[in-house]
């Protein structure tokens, strides 16, 4: 409760489900590597901004406005929102997805690490805020 009352005022939930999306998406990519050349090997990608997108485009059931700071404010909670690691299907994402392009896995894991680095600053100007609201303006 007290986590939730803290912490839920801030963007560290949604950055901390963004850092599990890159973590998996860095673990498919070094599954991808090491068996590039295994037969039979299915490369496997990592659902998350799809999903993402598709929960913020969704339409709300109700349009509520916000009189007082204690009301409910309608806005979507992203924590349903989950990063799912999967086999790559050419119907889906395209002819030769399946198939591991080091080249693509490579530029793919140097992405992943961009975007990890930049949430992780993130974060820590979301704590240092934190630290400053509870130590007071000084």
């Amino acid at each position: 409760m007290i986590k939730d009352l803290i912490f839920g005022k801030t963007m560290l939930p949604g950055l901390g489900i963004g850092m599990n999306a890159m973590t998996q998406r860095q673990k498919a990519v070094a599954d991808n590597t090491a068996n590039a050349q295994t037969p039979g090997y299915h490369r496997k990608v990592v659902d998350f901004e799809n999903k993402l997108r598709a929960a913020v485009n969704r339409p709300h059931q109700l349009s509520l406005t916000l009189t007082e700071p204690g009301h409910i404010n309608g806005q979507m909670k992203f924590a349903a929102v989950r990063p799912h690691m999967r086999e790559a299907d050419p119907k889906m994402d395209g002819a030769g997805a399946d198939q591991v392009v080091m080249e693509q896995e490579m530029s793919s894991l140097a992405e992943t690490q961009i975007r990890f680095e930049a949430s992780v600053k993130l974060a820590q100007t979301q704590f240092e805020m934190l630290k400053m609201a509870i130590r007071g303006s000084r």
